[in-house]
């Protein structure tokens, strides 16, 4: 379940594998056996404005559900558990000193296979097989990539399905299933939503069957909710019944068009009972994101190189403003496209292309949408005066990854296969609240495909290996065995300290 600042928020999805650490990266191109290319998606759009005037007194909403619910589908994961070489060595010592039979246990399946680890919705967006679902429902918390994804249709069907691509920032995942003539659904535009404006919830809730429940659109433009963290939010809330196994569901219209994907939920219990508070994220964002993830396997930002702070009212007061509305621009970093539009640190960032900005992460979802290289119009406010910057975006990833500050200057250098990490400098220890008497390599990011993305994580500091501490990465590298055989690791994670084993992966 996502973790909320408030007590027992819980996303409405089936409970998916445990693993020591998680990772919060964007999603990249499923790997597989072989590099498949994707044909183009072709969805069905209707965008016309919903007809709000007919007062006419409705008894049924069967003739505009049954054509949707065909296409709405239960995903399945499974995963292949990696032994744990410690237990093995337990079990071991207890069979040989003390005659313990040997067992079979869930935790020790048989021939490796796999053990279903999640279960969730989807809905086919395509004739040919695309489909619409939550990152969290085919990749979990810990955002790995199962062994196998099986869809189940109404008609009983079942197929495996492909991950053409996932992305953890917005919690969009699409997947492909080897079929034609499919049922499918018509995409909305979410644009046009208000509040009030009656909304189905269709999925598989706790795993009895399709559900369809009725509610209403309860807000807009939900940003500052902490369910993906370091990610994008734009919410629409809803009244419409969602539990565990919703997720990943489309949320329709009165007239049958998809406008959202079910996604998480505000509970009072811990085990996520719905309460009337539901989330789902706008078509209009997920469509963008499947297109990218078909087309070029990753999702591609805009980005201007800032760091805005919230307009709290004294500050408001300060810059002669009468609301709290906008993002204060605490500092611009050199080089970047906000410095090269002359975008300055005082300046209050009020709009974006027109839309307002209402907060932080209101700005950073509103730039993050747009197209690297596209020209952002930026409203802001300069020493009481209004003004408009024009600021040409550059790329999140290839910005995030450079030098988007000086205090990260330093190299990512590479110690298992797509795990990046760098020395634990004065700065990194600031800024990552490393007490001073931890040292090592703190690891800064871990790609999707990387094989160590259910041990590692971005934020871990690797202290020793083997027994030995290691500073740099030459250390790091003298210390670890030779591939194939298992290296001890202690490691420190936000203020616990640990060992963890890891395998050097044979080339």
């Amino acid at each position: 379940m996502h973790r909320k600042t408030y007590p027992f928020f819980v996303v409405a999805a089936l409970a998916v594998a445990s693993v020591l650490f998680t990772s919060d990266y964007a999603g990249k191109l499923c790997a597989a056996e072989e590099e498949d290319e994707f044909p183009p998606v072709e969805l069905k759009r209707d965008t016309s404005d919903l007809n709000r005037k007919d007062s006419a007194r409705i008894v049924s909403y069967a003739d505009v559900l049954e054509p949707i619910t065909p296409a709405v589908v239960s995903v399945y994961t499974a995963q292949v558990r990696e032994t744990d070489p410690r237990r093995e060595a337990l079990e071991e010592m207890m069979r040989r000193y003390f005659g313990m039979p040997q067992q079979q246990t869930p935790d020790t399946p048989q021939n490796d296979e796999p053990e279903p680890t999640g279960m969730g919705s989807g809905f086919i967006v395509s004739k040919d097989g695309y489909i619409l679902t939550n990152n969290h429902v085919v990749k979990g918390l810990n955002n790995t990539t199962p062994d196998e994804i099986t869809v189940k249709l109404r008609d009983g069907r079942e197929f495996d399905a492909k991950l053409v691509g996932g992305d953890s920032q917005t919690d969009v995942a699409v997947l492909k299933i080897d079929a034609d003539d499919l049922p499918f659904l018509t995409i909305g535009d979410s644009s046009q939503l208000r509040v009030g404006d009656i909304v189905f919830a269709v999925g598989n809730p706790l795993g009895i069957g399709l559900t369809v429940t009725q509610g209403i659109i309860s807000a807009m433009d939900r940003t500052d909710l902490g369910i993906l963290q370091g990610g994008f939010e734009s919410f629409i809330q809803t009244d419409a019944a969602i539990n565990r196994g919703n997720s990943g569901g489309p949320l329709v219209d009165a007239e049958g068009r998809v406008i959202g994907i079910n996604s998480a939920i505000i509970s009072d219990s811990y085990f996520g009972g719905n309460i009337g508070i539901g989330f789902a994220i706008p078509v209009d964002l997920a469509a963008n994101v499947m297109e990218s993830l078909v087309e070029g396997g990753e999702v591609r930002r805009g980005f201007i190189g800032i760091r805005p702070e919230p307009l709290t009212r004294e500050l408001a007061e300060a810059f002669g403003l009468n609301n709290t509305k906008g993002a204060v621009v605490a500092r611009v970093t050199p080089d970047l496209p906000a410095d090269k539009a002359g975008l300055r640190h005082g300046d209050v960032v009020l709009t974006v292309n027109g839309d307002q900005v209402d907060s932080v992460n209101d700005l950073i979802y509103l730039i993050s949408k747009l197209e690297p290289g596209t020209i952002a119009k930026l409203g802001i406010s300069r020493g009481g005066k209004d003004e408009t910057i024009d600021v040409k975006l550059g790329d999140r990833s290839q910005l995030i990854a450079g030098a988007v500050d000086d205090a990260y200057s330093t190299p990512q250098q590479d110690l298992f296969e797509g795990v990046k990490l760098k020395p634990v400098s004065d700065k990194v220890r600031n800024d990552f609240d490393i007490p001073e008497d931890v040292s090592g390599l703190l690891i800064e990011e871990v790609t999707q495909s990387s094989p160590y993305g259910r041990t590692l994580a971005p934020g871990v500091v690797i202290i020793e290996i083997n027994g030995k501490p290691v500073a740099t990465i030459d250390e790091a590298k003298a210390a670890l065995k030779e591939d194939g055989k298992v290296n001890s690791v202690y490691v420190y994670f936000e203020g616990n300290f640990t060992y963890t084993t890891i395998t050097v992966k044979k080339e």
